[in-house]
C-alpha cells in the first residue's frame, strides 16, 4: 500500500482539488459527487477504492486514478464507476445518492455543456476579434500579427495583478468599433493568463445565473465581449451587482470586457430619480476603475506596425489605404470601404433592397434589439426603408438573395450582415447582426432620424426576447412614438416582462388614461408602487394614496413602508406608524427607518427618535445609526458612542466612522484609531481614511502618515494615496513613489495622479509627467486631462498639447475637447478651433456642442450655431435641443420647432418639454401632423 496517503505517516490524506468546469449538466455533475467526498470526510483515494472492493454488490471497480479523474477530471466518467464511488461515499444514504447520481450523469451525457477552453482554444473570431480582409491570398482566417500599444500594458499589467497577486480584476476596453479592443484583450488573455479557463456567457441572465449557483471558479476568465449587453436592459443591473458580489468573493478572478464610449457614458452618467437606471452599473465600474481606452489610430505604435508589414502583405494594404490618419487596424477588417459602399446609396455597390435590409438592422439595434434579429423582422421593417418603386418585385426569393449577398463569405471585405444562430445545436442562422464598423458608422448618421412604422410593427410581430420588445417600447416612448410603445410594451408583458408591465401603466398614467394603467396594475403590487410614485410625482396626493393602498391589497411590505410616509405627509401620525408597524409585520422594518428620517428632516426629533426606537427593535440596525446621530446632535456623547456600538455590531459598517468623528472630537486618538481598526477588520477602509482626513486637516502629518501605514497594513490600498501625497509635500519624493507604485499594483492609480497633480502644481513639470505615465501604466488615463489644464492654466501651451497628445495616444479624445473650452473662454479662438479639429480627429464626438455652450454664454450666437451645426452633422443628438434654444432664444419659432422635433426624434427625452414651450404650451398644436395622437385606452382594452 506504498502509494495510498492514507497509511505509515499517520498524516491525514491530502484533499483532492474540487473539479474546474464551465456551466452546464456536466459541471453539476461532478459537483455532487464532491460534494458527497467532502460529507464522507475526504477520504483518500485508496479507502474509496477499499471499500468498494469490498461490495461486491456494486457495479464497478474502479482503481485510485480512476477514481481521482472521476472526482477532478473533465470528462464524464462511466455509469458504473461514478455509481460505486457516489454509493461508498454516501454510506447509509447510499441508495438515494446512487440515484441522484444516475440522473444526473443521463443529464450530462445527453448535454454535458462546453468543455474547458483557455483562451487558445476558443476561436478568436468566436470570441469576437474580427477577420482581416485577405489580401493575395494571405490567408483570411489567420491573424496578424500582432501590434502592442500603449494600452496594452496597463491591460496586463492588471491580468498580471490577478496572477500574481490573487487579485479579482475587471477590466473594460473602451473605443470606437474595429479599433482592437477585443484583439488586444485576447492577445492579454492568451498571454497573462494561458492556463486560465475562458467562460463566455451569452447574456446578462446566464452570468446571472451562472454567479447565483456558484459556477464561476477562481482562477477564471469571464469574458464579456460588447459589454453594454450584460449591464443594460431589464437584467443589466441584476447583472451589475452579481459581478459586484463575484468580485468580492471570488478571487483570482478576471472579468474583461469591451464597449464603444457611446454605451460607457450611457452607463455612467448619473441619473436622476426613477431615471437613474444604471446606478449599480455605474458604482461597478467605478470601484474597479474598470475603463481602458483604446485610440483609434496607431499612432506612437506605427513603427511597429510598418516593420511587421514586411512580412505580411494584409497590413502593408491597411497601411496604404490609412495614409496619414493611421487608422490601420479598421482598414484590416474592411471597415471603411463597407461603410463607402453603403454611403454610395441604394441601387449602387448595395441594391435598394440590401440597403434597406442594412438599414432595418442598424436602426433595429441602435434602438435596443441587442440580441441577433430575425430575418422575419428585417424582411417585414425592409419595406419601410424603400421607395414604392423599389418595393416592386416578383422575385419570392429577394429576402434571401439580399441576405447571401450581405452575408457574404467573400475574404476581400468585410461582410455587411454577420448570421447568427441562437438555437442549440448546428443549422442555418436564425438571426443576423450588421458588421460593428459599418454599425457604429450608420448608427450616427442616423442618430437624429425615428424609424419607419413598419420598424415598430415589425419589432412587435418577431422581436426575439422580453426584454428587446422592452428596449424598443422605451425607444418608442422617448420619440413619443406612444402607439408603438404601448403595443411593444404589452408584447413584452405577454413575455413575462415586469419591467415592461410597469413601463407600459407608467405611459398610460402619464397620457392621462388612469382606467387603463389601473387595468394594467391589476394585481401586482410593484405595478402599483410605480402607479404612487407617479401621482406623487405630479402633485396628486390623493391619487397616491388610492394607488398605495391597492398595493397593501397584494401585502406589499414596501407599500405598508410608503404608506407610512403619505399618512404621515397629511397629519397622521396614528395612522402612519400603524403603516409602519404593519411593514414591519410583513419583514420590512424599514419603514420605520423612513418614517424617522422622514420626521429629522422635518425638525421633529422627538418622533424621529421615536420611530429610530421601534425600527431597532423590529431588527433594523440602522436604527441605532439614527439614535446615534440624534444623540450627537444634543451632545449625549456617551449614549452616541453606545447607539454607533450597537449598530456595528449589527453589521453596520459605517458606524465605525461615526465612533472615529466621535471620538476625535472628543480628543480621544486611541479610540479612533480602535475604531478605524475594527472597521478594517471587516472589510470597511472608510473609517481609516476619515481618520487620516482629519489628522491632515489638523495638521497632524506625523499621526497622519503612521494611520496612513496602518491603514495599508489592514488592506485599504486607498490609504496609500494619501501616504504617497503627505510623503510628496514632505519633500520625500522617493518614499511617495514607493507608496504609488505599491498602491499600483494592488490595482489603485490614484496614489500617481495624486501625485502628478501635486508635482505640476509646484511647477515640477518633468516630475509630474513621469507620475503621470505611471498613471497610465496603472490604468488612469484622465491624468493627462488634469495636466493639460494646470499646464494651460500656467500659461505652458506646449505642455498642455503634449498631455492632450498622450491622453489621445491612450485613447481619451476629451482632453483635447477641454483645452478647446478653456482657450475659447480666453479668447483664443484659433487655438480653440485647432484643438477642437484634433479632438474630432482623435475620436470625440460632444466637443461641438460643448464648445457651442462656451460660445452662447459669451454671447456668440453666430459661433455657437455654427458649433452646433458642426455637432449635429457629427451625429451628436443632444446638439439639437441646443440649436431648438438657440433659435427659440431669438424669436424663430419656425426653426426651433423643426430642431425640438427633430431632437424628439433622435430620443432626446427633454426636447418635448421645449417643442411645448416653443409652441406656446398647446400641446394639440405641438401634436398636429406629427403622431395623430388620440385616447390610449383603447389600445389597451384586452389586458
Amino acid at each position: 500500500m506504498r502509494g495510498d496517503e492514507s497509511r505509515g505517516s499517520g498524516r491525514k490524506p491530502r484533499q483532492v482539488a474540487p473539479p474546474r468546469l464551465p456551466p452546464g449538466a456536466l459541471r453539476d455533475f461532478k459537483r455532487h459527487l464532491y460534494r458527497l467526498y467532502l460529507a464522507a470526510g475526504a477520504p483518500s483515494l485508496g479507502e474509496i477504492t477499499e471499500r468498494i472492493a469490498l461490495d461486491d454488490a456494486l457495479p464497478g471497480a474502479p482503481s485510485k486514478d480512476t477514481v481521482n479523474r472521476l472526482l477532478t477530471g473533465a470528462k464524464l466518467p462511466g455509469l458504473h464507476d461514478a455509481v460505486a464511488v457516489a454509493a461508498v461515499l454516501a454510506g447509509d444514504d447510499g441508495g438515494q445518492a446512487v440515484g441522484r447520481i444516475r440522473q444526473l450523469w443521463i443529464d450530462a451525457k445527453e448535454r454535458p455543456g462546453p468543455s474547458p477552453r483557455t483562451a487558445e482554444l476558443w476561436e478568436a473570431s468566436r470570441l469576437g476579434v474580427h477577420h482581416a480582409v485577405d489580401v493575395d491570398g494571405e490567408g483570411y482566417g489567420r491573424l496578424t500579427t500582432y501590434i502592442e500599444r500603449k494600452h496594452d500594458e496597463p491591460l496586463r499589467e492588471r491580468l498580471r495583478h490577478a496572477a500574481e497577486g490573487g487579485q479579482a480584476v475587471l477590466a473594460v476596453l473602451v473605443g470606437q468599433s474595429s479599433t482592437g479592443k477585443t484583439r488586444s484583450a485576447f492577445e492579454a488573455v492568451r498571454r497573462e493568463l494561458p492556463d486560465w479557463p475562458l467562460l463566455f456567457p451569452s447574456g446578462a441572465r446566464e452570468l446571472v445565473d451562472w454567479i447565483a449557483t456558484d459556477s464561476v471558479d477562481a482562477g477564471t476568465v469571464v469574458w464579456l465581449n460588447e459589454t453594454q449587453r450584460y449591464l443594460t436592459g431589464p437584467a443589466g443591473e441584476d447583472a451589475a451587482e452579481a459581478l459586484a458580489d463575484l468580485l468580492a468573493r471570488v478571487s483570482p478572478l478576471v472579468v474583461i470586457g469591451s464597449m464603444w464610449p457611446e454605451y460607457l457614458r450611457l452607463l455612467t452618467t448619473r441619473g436622476s430619480g426613477p431615471q437613474d437606471e444604471h446606478f449599480r452599473a455605474r458604482d461597478l465600474l467605478k470601484a474597479h476603475r474598470a475603463e481602458i481606452l483604446v485610440p483609434d489610430r496607431l499612432g506612437g505604435s506605427l513603427q511597429r506596425a510598418r516593420k511587421a508589414a514586411v512580412h505580411d502583405r494584409r497590413l502593408r494594404a491597411a497601411l496604404a489605404a490609412a495614409g496619414e490618419q493611421a487608422r490601420v487596424i479598421q482598414q484590416l477588417t474592411g471597415g471603411p470601404e463597407l461603410v463607402r459602399q453603403y454611403d454610395m446609396g441604394p441601387g449602387n455597390a448595395l441594391s435598394h433592397i440590401e440597403h434597406a435590409v442594412v438599414t432595418a438592422a442598424v436602426d433595429a439595434r441602435r434602438l435596443g434589439h441587442t440580441s441577433a434579429l430575425p430575418a422575419e423582422l428585417l424582411a417585414e421593417a425592409a419595406a419601410g426603408y424603400l421607395t414604392t418603386t423599389a418595393r416592386v418585385t416578383e422575385d419570392r426569393g429577394w429576402f434571401a438573395k439580399a441576405v447571401q449577398s450581405l452575408c457574404s463569405q467573400d475574404t476581400t471585405h468585410l461582410p455587411a450582415l454577420v448570421p447568427d444562430r441562437m438555437a442549440l445545436g448546428l443549422g442555418v442562422a436564425d438571426g443576423f447582426h450588421p458588421a460593428d464598423y459599418l454599425d457604429q458608422s450608420v448608427r450616427r448618421a442616423r442618430a437624429r432620424l425615428a424609424p419607419p412604422a413598419q420598424l415598430w410593427e415589425a419589432a412587435e410581430a418577431h422581436a426575439r426576447t422580453a426584454d428587446d420588445l422592452y428596449a424598443l417600447g422605451q425607444a418608442a416612448q422617448d420619440r413619443r412614438r406612444y402607439r408603438h410603445a404601448v403595443r411593444l410594451y404589452r408584447r413584452a408583458v405577454d413575455r413575462g416582462s415586469q419591467a415592461a408591465r410597469s413601463a407600459l401603466a407608467r405611459l398610460l398614467e402619464e397620457t392621462g388614461d388612469r382606467d387603463a394603467a389601473e387595468t394594467v396594475a391589476a394585481d401586482s403590487a410593484q405595478v402599483w408602487s410605480v402607479l404612487a410614485a407617479a401621482r406623487e410625482a405630479a402633485g396628486d396626493a390623493g391619487g397616491a394614496r388610492r394607488a398605495v393602498e391597492s398595493s397593501l391589497r397584494e401585502a406589499a411590505p414596501r407599500a405598508w413602508g410608503a404608506m407610512a410616509l403619505v399618512h404621515e405627509d397629511a397629519g397622521e401620525r396614528a395612522r402612519a406608524e400603524e403603516a409602519a408597524a404593519a411593514a414591519a409585520r410583513f419583514g420590512y422594518p424599514q419603514g420605520w427607518l423612513t418614517l424617522a428620517r422622514r420626521r429629522e428632516r422635518t425638525g421633529d426629533e422627538v418622533g424621529a427618535h421615536a420611530a429610530y426606537e421601534r425600527a431597532v427593535a423590529a431588527g433594523e440596525p440602522w436604527g441605532w445609526m439614527g439614535r446615534a446621530r440624534l444623540y450627537e446632535r444634543t451632545g449625549r456623547d456617551t449614549e452616541a458612542g453606545t447607539a454607533y456600538r450597537k449598530a456595528a455590531a449589527a453589521g453596520v459598517t459605517a458606524a465605525w466612522t461615526g465612533l472615529v468623528h466621535l471620538h476625535r472630537r472628543v480628543d480621544d486618538a486611541s479610540g479612533a484609531e480602535e475604531a478605524a481598526a475594527r472597521a478594517a477588520d471587516q472589510g470597511d477602509a472608510e473609517a481609516w481614511s476619515a481618520l487620516i482626513r482629519i489628522h491632515l486637516q489638523r495638521g497632524e502629518g506625523d499621526e497622519a502618515e503612521r494611520a496612513c501605514l496602518r491603514a495599508a497594513a489592514a488592506g485599504a490600498t486607498a490609504a496609500l494615496a494619501h501616504l504617497a501625497q503627505i510623503r510628496e509635500q514632505r519633500g520625500d519624493h522617493e518614499g511617495a513613489e514607493s507608496a504609488a507604485a505599491e498602491a499600483a499594483f494592488l490595482g489603485d492609480a490614484e496614489a500617481w495622479v495624486a501625485l502628478a497633480r501635486l508635482r505640476q502644481e509646484a511647477a515640477r513639470s518633468s516630475a509630474a509627467d513621469i507620475a503621470a505615465a505611471a498613471a497610465t501604466k496603472a490604468g488612469d488615463t484622465e491624468v493627462w486631462t488634469i495636466l493639460a489644464r494646470l499646464k494651460e492654466a500656467a500659461g505652458d501651451t506646449g505642455g498642455a498639447e503634449r498631455a492632450a497628445n498622450e491622453a489621445a495616444e491612450n485613447g481619451d479624445a476629451e482632453t483635447w475637447a477641454v483645452l478647446s473650452r478653456i482657450r475659447e473662454r480666453a479668447g483664443d479662438r484659433e487655438g480653440s478651433w485647432r484643438a477642437a479639429e484634433l479632438a474630432v480627429a482623435a475620436g470625440s464626438t460632444a466637443v461641438w456642442t460643448a464648445l457651442g455652450h462656451v460660445r452662447q454664454q459669451q454671447g456668440d450666437l453666430a459661433g455657437a450655431e455654427a458649433a452646433y451645426t458642426a455637432a449635429a452633422e457629427a451625429g451628436d443628438t443632444s446638439a439639437w435641443a441646443a440649436l431648438a434654444r438657440l433659435h427659440e432664444g431669438r424669436g424663430d419659432r419656425r426653426r426651433a420647432e423643426w430642431c425640438y422635433w427633430t431632437a424628439v426624434d433622435a430620443g432626446d427625452t427633454e426636447a418635448w418639454e421645449g417643442l411645448l414651450r416653443n409652441s406656446g404650451g398647446d400641446q394639440s398644436t405641438a401634436n398636429h401632423g406629427r403622431f395623430g395622437l388620440d385616447a390610449v385606452g383603447g389600445w389597451v382594452e384586452s389586458l
